[in-house]
């Protein structure tokens, strides 16, 4: 049999396969979307109390993230929202808040005394409903750009939103 006769059979054996795939008369289910994971606020201090949050989407009351050694927040990746405040203070060694780029709501946000935290990939990007006062205090390496964009994000704009550097305060009440 030539390499032709080979190819010719072996594409109507699968175009027959195909066409008998999309005849048949079964009606499949849709897989349904998970329902979101939600869990209870609390305080993180330490790589285990994050990864009790690794898989939720909301957390119910407040999230504190206070006192760590973490670099990163990535096991709050899939966290959406937050129906309390979002706290985080005193993170000495604290860089990025990258793992929080999906929080979209909160009900307030306080970052404080974080000497080094950056703002790669913007200052919680998503963020777009905050019910109270955004706080931001101390964060020597968030820019003023960075913490302006934010603000106008969530629709919180003033004159002390380039106040964020030598433990001068950043905040809209």
């Amino acid at each position: 049999m030539s390499n032709n006769n080979r190819f010719a059979l072996i594409t109507s054996a699968l175009l027959a396969l195909a066409a008998n795939a999309c005849s048949t008369g079964a009606v499949r289910p849709v897989a349904m979307a998970a329902a979101p994971v939600e869990c209870a606020g609390g305080t993180i201090r330490t790589e285990d109390d994050a990864a009790r949050y690794t898989d939720c989407d909301a957390v119910i009351g407040d999230l504190r993230i206070t006192g760590t050694n973490l670099t990163d927040l990535s096991s709050l990746k899939h966290l959406r929202s937050v129906s309390g405040a979002v706290v985080i203070t005193d993170n000495v060694k604290l860089i990025s808040l990258a793992g929080l780029k999906g929080l979209e709501r909160a009900h307030s946000v306080e970052i404080s005394n974080n000497p080094l935290l950056c703002a790669h990939f913007g200052l919680l990007p998503q963020l777009k409903q905050v019910a109270a006062p955004v706080v931001l205090n101390a964060n020597h390496g968030l820019s003023n750009r960075d913490v302006r964009e934010m603000l106008e994000r969530v629709g919180m704009v003033s004159t002390q939103a380039d106040a964020n550097d030598a433990g001068r305060e950043a905040s809209l009440r």
